[in-house]
């Protein structure tokens, strides 16, 4: 059962992703930082699989999830199959292609900005992958690059949002809903508009990087807060070929 509050399950969720919701026993704070008339990039840590469908759920109405496109596309076992419908059928996806060089990342990110300037929410897990260790590490520069390029056209706020379990999972990959208990913390907004305006002037690509850098560190350091995990201050190792990699 979901201890939400009224609003949470909108009817605007898809009807798989709300029954999917039902059966995790998901808990849900700081609601009221969440401002439906004013397009989101929510930022979570990536505990397992699961987020992908656990955040969606308890948020107080759809937003576009982006994922790793290998995740979203690959159809290469009957398990892998059911996992691509189940997405299709449950999430709003933007897939997001980290390994195929930076033309394609930039289709994904485009498809990111196109849909915050659309009105839509929209969830990222700067991490870039799951370990399965119980910590937040330092997120890539993606969420900031979408953030920005979605600010010319008009207000975008920041929101971090921090998942935990209880037990922390160990079967990172499983999907189903478990028998554990999950936590979803909705931070307050961050305050961007320094790194924006730095981001702006930039002389050199050292001083673009860190005004990217700015604001996704803050979004994670946030969510290490809220959820009481300790942040590591380095980038998790990317594989080429990583099943775990969710963007």
């Amino acid at each position: 059962s979901c201890d939400w509050s009224s609003d949470v399950c909108s009817s605007d969720l898809k009807p798989l992703l709300e029954a999917i919701g039902r059966e995790m026993n998901i808990s849900v704070s700081g609601v009221e930082n969440f401002d439906p008339d004013t397009p989101t990039l929510l930022v979570a840590n990536h505990a397992c699989l699961r987020d992908v469908f656990a955040i969606p759920a308890a948020l107080p109405e759809a937003c576009k999830v982006v994922l790793s496109a290998r995740l979203a596309y690959k159809n290469s076992t009957p398990e892998t199959a059911k996992r691509r419908t189940m997405i299709e059928d449950a999430l709003s996806a933007i897939p997001l292609e980290v390994h195929g060089g930076k033309e394609r990342l930039q289709i994904g990110l485009e498809m990111a900005k196109q849909a915050l300037n659309d009105g839509w929410s929209t969830l990222i897990f700067p991490e870039g992958a799951y370990t399965g260790e119980a910590q937040v590490t330092k997120g890539r520069t993606g969420a900031s690059r979408i953030l920005f390029s979605a600010r010319e056209a008009g207000k975008v706020r920041l929101l971090p949002v921090g998942i935990t379990y209880d037990p922390w999972p160990t079967d990172l990959d499983a999907y189903l809903p478990q028998p554990e208990e999950i936590s979803v913390v909705i931070g307050e907004p961050i305050n961007y508009e320094a790194a924006l305006a730095d981001y702006k002037n930039a002389s050199d690509r050292e001083a673009a990087r860190r005004a990217l850098r700015a604001p996704i560190d803050m979004a994670m350091r946030a969510i290490a807060d809220s959820t009481g995990l300790p942040y590591i201050d380095e980038a998790i190792k990317l594989k080429f070929v990583d099943r775990k990699s969710v963007v």
